[in-house]
């Protein structure tokens, strides 16, 4: 959205894709509102300090300097929109909504699409499904997809942003929106673009797995009271000797997962909310519970970590360019700025500055002719003895694979053993021949998701260390002398393999730290 804005104000013509509904359907609209960045207490000099020391110097350092020198314009802009931006801390801004009840993602996208939809030339078509970048040897070209009637159609541009998010929704255990499974990775593997780092994702310690209730994220901060405990009402803070919980959330949450995870093989664990006070109920963030059928306040919720967001994928330029003229990328699809790990706040931050540079560097892209949906035709695929049921078994068994194997700990045995066994997946899913819309939609996500899932093992093979927010059992610690350096996955497509290389990382020399807990 931010990237329609900006290449409107440069006078491009804009159509605006999304699969649903503007906004609503990201990840964005399901954050807790906060954005990293300089403030009056805190400089640009210390923001890229503390984000290469969250991404263990594995960031891409012109990126991270880029977002240090832009990120108080990009949130003025956002607050140029009608949203209320607060300074919390030192180094955040959190978004205030209207209401406590409503999530500060949600209050965000709101806003900026009601913006997004008072400029003229910024056209919005929803229910469109891409599923292939067109180019020639001169660039870009347009896109092909479908519509939700099964429509096969054509859309012809002089250039094209990819903001198709992350893939956290491949994991059996996520905080995402459901269809967020690798959709714009495959599509830039596809045209020939290189994915980097892909065996970094982030899972966030404390989401809701109580049987019937949303895989939510519970918000922090959490007032005084609250605590993680396991089945015997041990405090697992005090128990693996982390920090207080709000700080091991925001500053230690690699850590966090970790143990919580290890604690989740021997039995469940909770968040107990049973001695808050009961003024806490009525703000943020416990206000956001009151929708949800629990009672949180008499009993311990069951929890686990998630798959949260995902640090690698396509590298771009300054002016959000990849390697293909014409084709621009912003959000959680590009690489560079979080290194092994995402800083808190950072990714909101980079959606309003990379959003914006791929806009306007877009629009300078545009030909004579104005972008134009055209070439329609009417699929007519028969059913084939593949059903829907068929589907979902496939898609619970990938996402249990990706949870067990290419989860919050990994080792090289299970890696191998995963990656043939995603393998077979992607063979299986190619064998179904979709039926109706729904079971084609199903499949695509699918086939992202097995194309995802296929490049977090082959680059996590790869990687004997622990770092940032990897961890393998079978290389505990950071290896400095061998492994500064960032993946780079190569996509065949007529082979349907990957080739891996490693580029030395271009961050500052890292401080010493301990290895991770496991």
């Amino acid at each position: 959205m931010t990237a329609a804005i900006a290449a409107h104000e440069k006078g491009a013509e804009v159509i605006l894709l999304d699969r649903g509904s503007m906004g609503t359907g990201t990840n964005s609209a399901l954050a807790n509102g906060l954005f990293s960045g300089p403030s009056s207490a805190y400089g640009a000099d210390e923001y890229m300090r503390d984000t290469f020391e969250s991404g263990r110097m594995l960031n891409y350092e012109p990126m991270v300097r880029m977002v240090a020198d832009e990120a108080l314009a990009a949130i003025d802009l956002i607050r140029s929109m009608g949203v209320v931006i607060e300074e919390t801390g030192t180094s955040w801004h959190s978004v205030k909504p209207p209401r406590p009840e409503i999530i500060p993602g949600f209050a965000l996208v709101k806003k900026v699409a009601d913006a997004v939809r008072r400029l003229p030339r910024v056209r919005f078509v929803g229910g469109f499904y891409v599923t292939e970048l067109v180019r020639d040897e001169q660039g870009m070209r347009g896109v092909r997809g479908f519509l939700a009637n099964g429509a096969e159609t054509s859309l012809h541009a002089s250039a094209v942003i990819l903001a198709t998010g992350g893939a956290g929704a491949i994991y059996e255990m996520h905080d995402n929106q459901r269809n967020i499974t690798g959709q714009g990775y495959r599509l830039a593997a596809a045209a020939g673009l290189q994915l980097w780092d892909m065996e970094f994702v982030q899972f966030i310690p404390v989401v809701l797995a109580e049987p019937h209730t949303p895989r939510m994220l519970l918000f922090s901060p959490y007032p005084a009271g609250t605590k993680l405990i396991n089945g015997a009402g041990e405090d697992l803070v005090d128990k693996y000797g982390l920090a207080p919980l709000n700080d091991s959330v925001r500053k230690r949450r690699d850590d966090l997962s970790i143990c919580l995870f290890k604690e989740s093989r021997t039995g469940p664990i909770y968040m107990d909310y049973r001695n808050v006070a009961d003024s806490a109920w009525t703000v943020h963030p416990l206000v956001l519970l009151s929708g949800v059928k629990f009672d949180f306040k008499n009993r311990p919720a069951r929890i686990l970590p998630a798959a949260h967001f995902f640090n690698g994928g396509v590298r771009v330029t300054g002016r959000g360019e990849t390697a293909l003229p014409g084709l621009f990328a912003c959000g959680e699809i590009v690489w560079g700025l979080h290194g092994a790990n995402r800083r808190a706040g950072n990714a909101l931050t980079e959606c309003v500055v990379f959003g914006q540079a791929a806009g306007q560097a877009a629009a300078a892209c545009e030909g004579e002719d104005r972008p134009a949906v055209e070439g329609r035709r009417t699929r007519t695929d028969s059913p084939g003895p593949s059903s829907m049921g068929r589907l979902r078994e496939l898609r619970a068994s990938l996402k249990k694979l990706a949870w067990e194997k290419a989860g919050i700990v990994r080792s090289g045995a299970s890696l191998r053993q995963a990656l043939d066994e995603a393998t077979h997946l992607d063979d299986l899913i190619r064998e179904v021949r979709p039926g109706d819309i729904g079971q084609r939609l199903t499949r695509e996500d699918l086939l992202s998701a097995s194309f995802v899932l296929r490049a977090i093992l082959t680059a996590s093979l790869a990687r004997t260390e622990s770092r940032g927010c990897f961890s393998r059992s079978d290389y505990p610690g950071e290896d400095n002398d061998r492994w500064l350096k960032n993946s780079c996955l190569s996509y065949g497509v007529k082979t349907s393999t990957f080739s891996l290389d490693h580029s030395p990382a271009s961050g500052p020399v890292p401080s010493s730290r301990a290895p991770q807990a496991l």
